[in-house]
């Protein structure tokens, strides 16, 4: 039981298709030259958020902690820009559990909102 030559190498070119289309769209991402928040940012963050984690489980009160690390809403290594409308005032704990996570709509909508309160 022998296979048609010509199934077989239809078969080999739609796999070299589909490898090379895999390979077209990984691109490298471009960058923010700037990597880290810098102190005057830093300032306009600790004072936007009087100092405090800004970080707010859905069923739960915003984090007593005291906000020591400026991140990145939308982190850096995957596109975010280092910009102040993409930071947020997280305590040590929170920012590395968070890690390079995208929060969800959800959560950036409720930061916006929050912000007008404090």
């Amino acid at each position: 039981m022998h296979a048609d030559p010509q199934i077989i190498w239809s078969a080999i070119a739609l796999l070299g298709v589909l490898i090379l289309a895999g390979h077209a769209g990984r691109g490298r991402r471009r960058r923010d030259p700037n990597r880290f928040y810098t102190w005057p940012e830093k300032q306009v963050l600790i004072h936007q958020a009087a100092g405090r984690c800004e970080h707010k489980p859905p069923l739960w009160r915003r984090c007593p902690a005291q906000g020591t690390q400026a991140d990145h809403i939308v982190p850096w290594s995957r596109g975010g820009r280092t910009e102040l409308w993409n930071a947020q005032l997280l305590c040590e704990r929170h920012n590395q559990r968070k890690s390079n996570r995208v929060p969800s709509a959800l959560y950036r909508w409720r930061l916006q909102r929050r912000r007008t309160k404090y």
